[in-house]
């Protein structure tokens, strides 16, 4: 009989996706994941694979934390104004929130793709699309009701909201400002109005 592994898969799942997501995937050692982790360097390699694999893995996780409400709330609006003042008021707070490193683990590992496999940028590429088709079909949901005005590009404006999310995110992993997240917010809102 094997021996048992001493430690919850999920919790040192999320604990790689939180040591990615605060120094990024070339900032990241095998010896920081496995501290923060809690797990042998043999439990590691057996459980997830190499750091590469890991990391695949820890994007798809915070996906299914964070990325699937973001994605939902904007499913589930009534109007463009109410969707998009609820994501983005939950994107600031998981953004600035004290327990997680800041910013957004997409937009970090983003900026710095020549150290990632095409696995990796396959996967931020879907969620940026995915997010983007979220929004598009909010926009196209207010031109049906009459909230938005039937010449507005939905395509258009559905990108220029990723690059707003996307810039927040580096925003607040440079300075943790919430009265200036909040301005920005209310200037998106207003945007559409």
């Amino acid at each position: 009989m094997g021996r048992q592994k001493e430690f919850i898969r999920e919790e040192a799942l999320r604990a790689a996706m939180e040591t990615f997501w605060s120094k990024g995937y070339e900032g990241t050692s095998i010896p920081d994941l496995m501290h923060n982790m809690g797990i042998s360097r043999s439990s590691l390699y057996e459980t997830f694979g190499d750091k590469q694999s890991l990391l695949n893995e820890a994007v798809k996780y915070y996906s299914r934390l964070v990325g699937e409400r973001k994605r939902s709330i904007l499913a589930n609006a009534m109007t463009v104004k109410q969707g998009l003042t609820v994501y983005f008021g939950y994107h600031m707070e998981m953004a600035l929130a004290e327990n997680w490193p800041g910013g957004c683990l997409i937009t970090n590992l983003s900026i710095y793709q020549d150290y990632l496999d095409d696995e990796t940028k396959a996967l931020i590429q879907d969620r940026s699309e995915t997010l983007e088709e979220a929004f598009y079909n909010l926009l196209e949901k207010g031109k049906e009701t009459g909230e938005l005005r039937p010449t507005l590009n939905s395509r258009k404006i559905a990108r220029l909201l990723l690059s707003i999310n996307h810039g927040i995110n580096v925003v607040a992993r440079v300075k943790r400002d919430k009265s200036l997240l909040d301005d920005i917010s209310e200037s998106i809102v207003n945007l559409l109005a």
